[in-house]
């Protein structure tokens, strides 16, 4: 059961009985007891402080329908008497008269007859005529140059001019100054129009303020972390942190919230669990601290101990630094036949391996150095007669000699094209260097032949070997056209492109003397054995260009030469469309 435990040495071995059997065990039942109580305690604290929100959330509740109700006293008040007041102080600005302050006074008294139940929230409350007079209660604390600057701005009479007489609505305002403090608050105020019962006219606008250190009061009971009353709109309207209570980061936080009735208003409160869990956390960091201890005198035991098995492999690793960096020499030295002197024996091996197959590769750099150098050195000549060439065009061109220039135009165009003969050329651009080639022919033989191409448009673009189909056109030319006793009226060569099964056909056509049977048999038998070119070949012929058909299409790839309807030949180069190395579309 303990096998795998001896394959290691017994330094190891102290070292993991020590982690597996002591430190882990102790770690891990301290990490498991911490997060359990850490649960638990958390879970307490949040079913707790759930409930005293919640409590608070039912006391804003009651102060909220005790304004509602004081509100529907004033607003549906049936009374003659106070509706005529009211009416009679509509559109008072200054008072001028003893009706005008008897209605005041009736309407003040009657606001805090009917508001009494609100003195527990320190509300201030007053109206407001439709010329901007403010009727003051008895219990109200503003001072009357702040609230009068605040009923005037902008904001507020806009408010009150598109108030919905229909339901209670909320506003804050900041920064009223109170008479008896001396100093300003923010207060929250709930707004309804006052209307004529029965006419439905507009007759002033009703304002119950909440101060802010009521809710500041209700909200005492939370003895830590942040609370908030936001209102149905998500508005926030009051915002408290408790004192002591550090900044709260987001992946710390448990946040609790809780609905207050009628409102829509929501108690928003969050707080650290680090703040609850902070003693649990002092405890568990004396247990990791002990653990850590005797963790760090295992490791200056383990060092001591140690210490002769690590000489030996700081020397392993020097040796393969010291390697990397170039010294190609240093070898690890070996002493006895214990673990390590087998490794360093095998490690030297590795070091004389590698060192072999750097040589060689660096032998190979050179060589592939001075082929390039040898090939570019190559290209001086060809490069030089191309721009030779181009000269003469020039020339001709200037002198209006558009034959001759068009000639030697054909005759650099193959000659570019021998030069890249290694590469792969479309199907398209290879029948355009065929045409520069007949035109030369033409020349040199002074012959008038026909030269036509049919290639599909989709097989335009499928990649071929350079100058492929040049030995087949200059085969018609030389050995079916031009040693014709009696010169045909129309002699053509024709090159065609089809599809066929799996492979691409590229057929080259001559209507010229043709080739005995027994010469044809023998040149297809000779066509079916080619696996190499020889010397002959080495850059014209047939087998030649079969060859590099196989070395590129695949050895699937063949030439048949067969007599075609007009008694000349056809060499059809049949190209397999799957198992092709390089060609293609490019």
């Amino acid at each position: 059961m303990m096998k795998w435990f001896h394959k290691y040495s017994f330094y190891l071995r102290i070292q993991l009985s020590f982690v597996l059997f002591i430190l882990l065990p102790l770690f891990s039942a301290s990490l498991l007891a911490y997060i359990v109580i850490k649960d638990i305690t958390l879970d307490k604290v949040k079913a707790s402080q759930h409930n005293v929100i919640n409590m608070i959330a039912h006391d804003l509740s009651k102060s909220v329908e005790d304004v509602i109700y004081s509100n529907n006293l004033v607003s549906f008040n049936k009374s003659s008497a106070f509706l005529e007041s009211l009416k009679n102080f509509k559109d008072v600005s200054v008072l001028q008269s003893l009706k005008d302050y008897e209605s005041l006074m009736a309407i003040s008294e009657y606001i805090d007859l009917v508001f009494s139940k609100t003195t527990g929230m320190n509300a201030s409350i007053f109206y407001l005529n439709q010329q901007g007079y403010i009727v003051y209660g008895n219990n109200n604390e503003l001072d009357f140059r702040s609230l009068k600057t605040w009923v005037a701005e902008k904001e507020v009479s806009d408010w009150i001019t598109n108030a919905n007489p229909n339901r209670l609505q909320w506003m804050m305002a900041d920064d009223l100054k109170v008479s008896n403090w001396r100093k300003s608050d923010t207060f929250y105020m709930a707004m309804r129009p006052v209307n004529h019962l029965y006419t439905g006219e507009r007759l002033g606008t009703l304002f119950i303020g909440i101060p802010n250190h009521y809710f500041q009061e209700v909200m005492s009971t939370v003895n830590f972390g942040q609370i908030e009353l936001v209102n149905e709109n998500g508005v926030k309207v009051f915002s408290h942190v408790m004192e002591g209570t550090a900044a709260i980061a987001q992946n710390n936080q448990v946040e609790l919230r809780s609905t207050v009735p009628i409102t829509g208003w929501e108690l928003v409160y969050r707080f650290s669990f680090k703040e609850i869990t902070k003693e649990l956390t002092y405890v568990f960091r004396i247990h990791i601290l002990l653990i850590i201890i005797c963790l760090i005198l295992f490791i200056f035991i383990s060092i001591f101990i140690g210490r002769q098995l690590y000489r030996p492999l700081d020397k392993l690793r020097r040796v393969a630094e010291n390697f990397g960096e170039g010294d190609r020499i240093v070898r690890f030295p070996v002493k006895g036949r214990d673990e390590l002197s087998v490794l360093g024996i095998a490690f030297n091996n590795m070091l004389d391996r590698i060192n072999r197959l750097l040589l060689n590769i660096e032998q190979e750099q050179e060589e592939k150095r001075v082929i390039e150098l040898q090939a570019l050195f190559a290209q001086i000549h060809p490069h030089f007669l191309l721009n030779t060439l181009n000269s003469v065009k020039c020339n001709l061109m200037l002198g209006g000699d558009r034959i001759h220039s068009g000639q030697i135009g054909s005759l650099m165009n193959l000659l570019g094209a021998y030069m890249r003969v290694n590469e792969m050329n479309a199907l398209e651009d290879e029948c355009r260097l065929l045409a520069d080639y007949t035109q030369i022919m033409k020349m040199r033989t002074e012959m008038d032949f026909q030269f036509h191409i049919n290639i599909p448009e989709e097989w335009k673009g499928f990649m071929v070997p350079r100058l492929m189909l040049q030995p087949m056109v200059e085969n018609a030319i030389i050995h079916g056209l031009s040693k014709l006793p009696d010169f045909p009226a129309d002699p053509t060569i024709r090159v065609e492109v089809h599809v066929s099964g799996d492979a691409l056909v590229i057929d080259v056509a001559d209507n010229g003397k043709g080739m005995p049977a027994s010469a044809l048999a023998s040149l297809q038998s000779m066509l079916e054995k080619v696996t190499e070119p020889t010397a002959s070949n080495q850059r014209i012929g047939l087998p030649n260009v079969l060859r590099r058909l196989q070395l590129t299409f695949g050895e699937s790839s063949s030439i048949r030469v067969y007599e075609n309807a007009d008694k000349g030949l056809t060499v059809s180069m049949r190209i397999p469309l799957q198992d092709g190395k390089e060609g293609g579309f490019e």
